[in-house]
């Protein structure tokens, strides 16, 4: 005999409920949950709880790292919309195809970071080649500076945070102890994909926005 879902009559195999339902179920108690925890002044505390610079409040850190309200994250600048970002022909951003086309091969875990957050400036000098995980990581740490600078409400913001993220990258850099090659030092092709564990410069010339 086949049986139905409870709520909305989809048949199902086995139990009481679809597994729409179940997941609606599940936000459900989650919610009321939450709810009764917060009435009794009870909030599971993810890892801790930080004050956002930006309106003031306190909230519940849903990472080691995160330092404003999610609402607020917003005020940081960078690329509002990645699917707006320029491709080629194959749908491959710009600056991973520039980087393909000079016949480096890179592993999908891998990411073309622009040191201006510009994805627009393909200028060799201006990319950074890292793996998604510290591309995250980078972010994040500018992403937190850029926070800090603009809780101080400078006039010049814009104008400082272009000087500061350069200087910024590079003691991330450092910080991170990180395995940083010159594209030059390896020649002008890789024969095999490059490595996810070091970060590749293609330039460190006076000028480039990251000396290292």
């Amino acid at each position: 005999m086949n049986k139905i879902c409870k709520l909305c009559g989809t048949p199902i195999k086995n139990g009481k409920y679809c597994n729409e339902c179940k997941k609606a179920k599940k936000r459900e108690y989650a919610k009321q949950h939450y709810k009764e925890n917060k009435a009794n002044g009870i909030l599971k505390k993810r890892y801790g709880v930080g004050v956002c610079p930006f309106c003031g409040e306190t909230f519940i850190k849903n990472h080691p790292e995160q330092i404003t309200h999610l609402k607020c994250k917003k005020s940081y600048k960078t690329v509002d919309d990645y699917n707006k970002v320029k491709r080629d022909k194959k749908g491959i951003p710009i600056g991973r195809s520039i980087v393909l086309n000079l016949g480096f091969k890179l592993i999908t875990s891998m990411v073309v970071h622009h040191l201006d957050e510009n994805p627009d400036n393909n200028n060799l000098n201006n990319l950074l080649i890292l793996s998604a995980s510290n591309h995250a990581k980078l972010h994040r740490f500018l992403e937190k500076n850029w926070s800090l600078l603009s809780k101080d409400n400078n006039s010049n913001l814009e104008n400082c945070w272009n000087i500061l993220r350069g200087q910024l990258t590079t003691a991330w850099l450092e910080m991170m102890s990180a395995n940083v090659i010159k594209i030059i030092d390896i020649g002008q092709s890789a024969a095999e994909p490059l490595n996810e564990n070091y970060i590749y410069l293609f330039s460190n010339e006076e000028g480039s926005e990251t000396m290292y």
